[in-house]
């Protein structure tokens, strides 16, 4: 019944949906978001990719056609509803050293494709032109962008899988278009924009959840087989496993819930939690056979789950808080995160605990060969575990202070840690979009944009003087910034116009007459940077992304001072700071605040599961303790290396605890239980060495060689994610077998709760 149940819910996986956008990680009532929201309803949702094309001979009559074929080619690719180029900016000064006509201005507007236009005239234009340069055309003037807007019909800015597919067809035909360019001319065509992000992190994350999970799942089992030489000790974990992943992709699909960026890491990480528990009672159920092997094959399998029940019990609801913890997060995709974790480590506990029996119900009981060297069915520790054995028994006090070394040095990275992420920081420099990025930005005045929009009760108001010197006043900031590319704003449209009529020509000719003129000859290029009225403008700055300095927050923070400081000069003008650019840095701030507060929650909420299961606020102590060696190192290594917070990188401190904690609960329980035994500290070490050390170590090596697979993604939070979770497996559980055992050893905890004999059988043995 629950295969059967496992099998109508992955029915539905086919039609999980994929949410990969940008806008859909802070939640709609932050301040920041909300207020790009409503910005959005009155400047209207300018998405476009941006293609940026590379020659030396675009201002000849050539240059000029294959532009055009370009656009044609750009026009015509489906979803895009215009584009914007050198070709839309009106020319003024054709005749540079000649006087304008006010009287004639219509006439003597010409634009770069028109037959009569002097391209030289043009091009030196274009390059100093407030609207074009660093926007439309670089500083040599080789390189030139076209702007691809997407309809945003039925666009609200949330969720939506029709205007997911437009974009979707937008992006793959521009490709096309690149493709075809890319083979007549000599340089690269580079691509950038929200929607090539976009629709690339979804291609990255189904590449990622289709090939390297299928991956993972092939050296899992193989990995499986290899230790445990057995069919049915492959076949029934890897399905435990994969029920509950099966079961929550089949109820997110059946109920309409998209799987996110952040979200995609699910499906493996449930897996892998799942995996222990399947080996400690493959460890257990094999120990039992040796030591009963006339034993009833059921009665073997019910003991040893009954023996592993209870500490798989307390640490799966230990894992569940740390994800409980997450589920409070302000940032989306972390708190779907963390609920579904929570769900699906609830829904996988009760899986691995009804399956395991329902399976081996049906099959003979398996007999292993004992050893001449064991104890009661427990095989003395070898290899690495009994080096850490043997380190433990020899230099536990080294052990302690080492250890505490380690947390001291890992502490001082921790602190490094910055939330300076950047777009780039998601692909490989060697990517469509990365190289695209790097390009555009340092050759064509940034990527990212900040937008300061001025608000003013009085019509016309910035049709006047001090209304642009209220621009002016703003924009000033931003020339002590190196970071800041091209600029657009109706000072800047004002002040292009006026190089053409100049005061030495046109004295008298005053600011509401430049507009007039502008109304005329780029009526759509005034609403860019106006709203009708002249009682609301917006300036918008685009930032280098890619630029070493970059530090979001002191921008931003310097901008609000800037504002603040100047705020009897405003007067009443409603200032608001919004744009793709303080939005992401709110969302890497929420972030750093989000993992400070998981510091405390999580550990405290396992702390008091520990409380619970031990009832011992000391031991409890004890266990937590090792759990902070893997959190601190890969937090120092983040800090020391330079890596800093992104929506992956964040949820490292959760799943180090997640993944460490099983294996120090599981340690304890059967270090108690070899304590009740034989009385001895140090031979209850060599026991639970032996037995749940072994099955430990074995479920850390099969992960690790899992999850080796996914540092070949070309999808940098994929690699990031298998890389730190390998290695959050690996520390945990070489505390669990060196330090924990080395402060039991030192403290002289657990307690004895009676006076045992060294001969007398385990308790839970029989």
């Amino acid at each position: 019944m629950l295969f059967t149940g496992t099998v109508y819910f992955a029915t539905w996986i086919a039609r999980l949906e994929i949410n990969a956008e940008t806008d859909a990680f802070m939640e709609e009532e932050d301040p920041g978001l909300r207020v790009y929201y409503e910005t959005r309803d009155e400047w209207g949702w300018d998405e476009y990719v941006v293609v940026c094309v590379t020659a030396d001979n675009w201002f000849t009559g050539e240059g000029i056609r294959r532009l055009r074929e370009i656009e044609a080619d750009l026009k015509a690719v489906p979803g895009v509803s215009s584009t914007m180029s050198v070709f839309e900016v009106p020319l003024l000064r054709q005749h540079p050293g000649k006087k304008p006509s006010l009287l004639f201005i219509r006439q003597a507007i010409k634009y770069l494709g028109d037959e009569d236009t002097n391209l030289e005239a043009a091009r030196m234009e274009l390059m100093t032109h407030g609207l074009a340069a660093g926007n439309l055309i670089s500083g040599n003037g080789r390189s030139l962008n076209f702007l691809v807007y997407l309809s945003d019909e039925q666009f609200d800015g949330v969720f939506n899988p029709v205007v997911i597919q437009r974009r979707h067809a937008m992006v793959r035909g521009i490709r096309e278009v690149a493709e075809k360019w890319q083979r007549t001319l000599d340089e690269p065509v580079h691509l950038s924009g929200i929607p090539l992000i976009n629709v690339t992190l979804f291609e990255n994350v189904r590449h990622d959840l289709v090939v390297f999970g299928g991956a993972s799942l092939l050296l899992f089992s193989l990995a499986l087989l290899f230790f445990f030489r057995r069919a049915r000790f492959v076949f029934i974990p890897i399905l435990c496993c994969l029920m509950p992943v099966g079961l929550m992709l089949g109820a997110m699909a059946l109920f309409n819930i998209p799987i996110a960026l952040v979200t995609s890491n699910m499906p493996v990480l449930l897996f892998v939690l799942m995996l222990p528990y399947n080996i400690y009672f493959v460890e257990r159920y094999r120990e039992r056979r040796r030591r009963r092997p006339d034993e009833d094959g059921m009665t073997s399998t019910l003991s040893a789950l009954q023996t592993i029940m209870v500490p798989c019990l307390f640490s799966c609801a230990t894992t569940l808080a740390g994800f409980v913890a997450l589920g409070t997060s302000r940032i989306l995709p972390i708190r779907d995160f963390g609920r579904l974790m929570a769900i699906g480590m609830a829904i996988g506990f009760c899986v691995v605990f009804l399956f395991i029996p329902a399976a081996m119900r049906k099959l003979r009981a398996l007999n292993f060969e004992r050893n001449a060297d064991e104890d009661d069915g427990v095989r003395p520790a070898r290899g690495l575990v009994r080096i850490f054995q043997e380190i433990a028994l020899a230099r536990p006090a080294l052990v302690i202070v080492l250890s505490i070394a380690v947390l001291v040095v890992s502490g001082l990275g921790a602190r490094q840690i910055s939330a300076n992420a950047k777009f780039t920081s998601y692909f490989w420099p060697e990517s469509e979009v990365y190289r695209g990025l790097e390009f555009i930005d340092q050759e064509m005045g940034g990527t990212t944009w900040i937008e300061i929009i001025l608000s003013s009760g009085e019509k016309n108001f910035f049709r006047k003087q001090e209304g642009l010197e209220a621009l002016a006043l703003i924009e000033s900031y931003f020339k002590t910034i190196p970071e800041t590319g091209n600029i657009l704003s109706l000072k800047i449209l004002r002040d292009e116009v006026r190089k053409t009529f100049s005061p030495q020509w046109f004295p008298l000719l005053s600011d509401s007459a430049i507009f007039r003129i502008i109304g005329l000859v780029a009526p759509e290029v005034l609403l860019q940077v106006s709203r009708p009225g002249f009682t609301t403008v917006r300036s918008t700055v685009r930032m280098k992304e890619t630029a070493p300095s970059l530090e979001r927050n002191r921008i931003i923070d310097g901008l609000h001072r800037h504002i603040n400081s100047n705020a009897a000069a405003l007067g009443d003008l409603d200032v608001k700071v919004t744009g793709v650019f303080p939005i992401y840095a709110d969302l890497l701030n929420t972030l750093l605040e989000g993992q400070k507060r998981s510091l405390f929650i999580v550990p405290l909420a396992v702390y008091l599961m520990l409380l619970l299961l031990f009832r011992s606020p000391v031991l409890s102590l004890l266990v937590l303790i090792p759990q902070a060696l893997p959190v601190t190192v890969l937090l120092g290594m983040m800090g020391w290396f330079g890596i800093p917070l992104d929506l992956v990188t964040v949820m490292i401190a959760s799943i180090a605890i997640g993944v460490g904690i099983d294996a120090a609960i599981q340690y304890t329980v059967r270090f108690r239980v070899e304590l009740e035994s034989c009385g001895d500290h140090r031979a209850a070490l060599r026991r639970a060495h032996g037995s749940i050390g072994k099955a430990i170590w074995i479920a850390t090596s099969i992960i690790v060689v899992g999850f080796s697979i996914l540092v070949l993604s070309e999808f940098f939070p994929s690699v990031w994610f298998g890389l730190f979770t390998a290695l959050a497996m690996v520390i945990s559980q070489l505390a669990t077998l060196t330090l924990l055992p080395s402060l039991f050893l030192v403290t002289g905890y657990p307690r004895l709760k009676s006076a045992c004999g060294a001969n007398k059988r385990p308790v839970g043995a029989g």
